[in-house]
This record gives C-alpha cells, sequence and structure tokens, in this order.
C-alpha cells in the first residue's frame, strides 16, 4: 500500500512540475491580444496554457477567435481567446473532428449508440463528438418569462 501511494504521489508531482508557468501580461492592438512575457518575448505557433485556461497563439503571436481547424483537429475559441474543447487533466485541449462539433458527455447508452449508427456521434481523440443538431432536437419550445404579469 505504501508503494501505491509513493507512485500515485510521484505521478501527481511530475503531472504539476512539468507544467510551464507564464509570468507576464496580456496586450492588445488593432489586430488583437497577444501575451508578452516578462523578457519581451511572446508565444508562437501553439497552445499555452495561461492562468486556468488554454489559448491558441498564431505565427504573429495572437490568440485566436471562434472556430479554427489546426492540423486535422478542430477548435472552438471564445470572444476572450480561451479554448472551449475539453481537456484531460492538464493537457491541451482535444480536437474536434468537424467544425461546430460538441463534446458528447450526455443521454444513456441507447441513445448514444443510435446516434452512432446514424453517424451523429463520432468516437475522436478518446472522446465522443455530436453534430450539434442533436441538441437543437432536444428543445420542446421556447416560453418568454420576461412578460410581466398583471
Amino acid at each position: 500500500m505504501k508503494k501505491l501511494k509513493l507512485l500515485f504521489a510521484t505521478v501527481v508531482l511530475s503531472i504539476t512540475m512539468g507544467l510551464t508557468a507564464y509570468a507576464g501580461q496580456w496586450k492588445q492592438d488593432t489586430t488583437g491580444w497577444w501575451f508578452q512575457n516578462d523578457d519581451g518575448s511572446y508565444l508562437l505557433n501553439g497552445f499555452a496554457k495561461i492562468g486556468s485556461y488554454w489559448y491558441y497563439f498564431d505565427n504573429n503571436g495572437y490568440i485566436l477567435n471562434g472556430w479554427h481547424q489546426i492540423g486535422s483537429d478542430w477548435y472552438e475559441f471564445s470572444d476572450s481567446g480561451y479554448c472551449m474543447n475539453p481537456s484531460v487533466l492538464n493537457d491541451i485541449p482535444v480536437g474536434a473532428p468537424y467544425k461546430g462539433w460538441i463534446d458528447y458527455s450526455t443521454g444513456s447508452y441507447e441513445s448514444m449508440a443510435q446516434h452512432i449508427r446514424n453517424g451523429r456521434v463520432v468516437a475522436y481523440n478518446g472522446r465522443y463528438w455530436c453534430d450539434p443538431v442533436i441538441f437543437q432536437e432536444n428543445i420542446v419550445s421556447v416560453v418568454d418569462v420576461s412578460k410581466n404579469k398583471k
């Protein structure tokens, strides 16, 4: 049991000690946002975790917004530039198979099997992804609750 605890502690320390911490500040110009390190350098061509969020910096050092294909994978970036794709532990976010597809983590096994058979859910990069139409079908009605009652 002691060896198992020691192994677990070693793995946890290895993961946390292997993370790169960035010290610097965010900068903005008319083109967009970038992160300048304390030494004056900035990040290029890749993912970096700053604070609690993952960002992708292009070849000019600017963060991305919206949907972008990086390699063969698709990633969605918020208006603030952080990646909205899921990630596992402290690893970089996982790419989606198609633009707009959502991490599929809800539903029963029966519904997942049905959606896999009809191609609306696919296994990709170790996760299940679904066509966003699946979630639109679950909306039964929209009720305006902002109207004042008399």
